[in-house]
């Protein structure tokens, strides 16, 4: 790039953010608090939660299971022979094989159940965004979680209005 588009380039970049807090404000968001929250993402969890926990209650348990296999294996090891340990080791992978083809299509299911429950929280928080941000007059609004922000005052953080307008618009 030539000397003077880098230059170009270079103020471009730093009298943005210049321009957006001279004009406006700024501040931030945490969707994750958001989608926590807010009354309507508190109903999407508690749909998610009521169609997959009865499905995946007896994981933990099988769970449990396996690892008390592994820890009576580390702990009687050093008492077996090589084929006995070869023996109890197959046996116990064989049991995590079968759990995990058991709970891969479950989880799959979930992490599917998920995204359209977050798209449909996506639309309500862009617009309860948008109506705070223009009612405080800010300029950018970051979300919280994003790379690259190593600081942000906690006085720009306007989750909690944003919660409060979507809560205002849920029925």
């Amino acid at each position: 790039m030539s000397r003077p588009l880098l230059f170009a380039a270079l103020i471009a970049a730093l009298s943005l953010p210049i321009q957006a807090l001279a004009n406006d404000g700024v501040g931030f968001v945490d969707m994750q608090r958001v989608l926590e929250e807010s009354k309507l993402g508190q109903r999407l969890q508690k749909q998610l939660r009521e169609d997959f926990e009865p499905r995946t209650k007896g994981f933990a348990d099988e769970e449990r299971e396996i690892a008390q296999m592994q820890q009576a294996l580390a702990k009687d090891k050093p008492l077996m022979s090589n084929d006995q340990v070869a023996k109890k080791e197959q046996e116990i992978k064989a049991r995590i094989e079968a759990y995990q083809k058991k709970t891969l299509p479950i989880q799959q299911e979930l992490m599917k159940a998920q995204q359209e429950k977050g798209r449909e929280i996506l639309e309500p928080a862009r617009e309860a965004l948008n109506t705070i941000a223009k009612k405080k007059k800010l300029g950018m609004v970051f979300e919280r979680s994003v790379g690259g922000l190593l600081y942000m005052d906690s006085g720009l953080d306007i989750t909690a209005d944003v919660i409060k307008q979507m809560d205002s618009q849920t029925k």
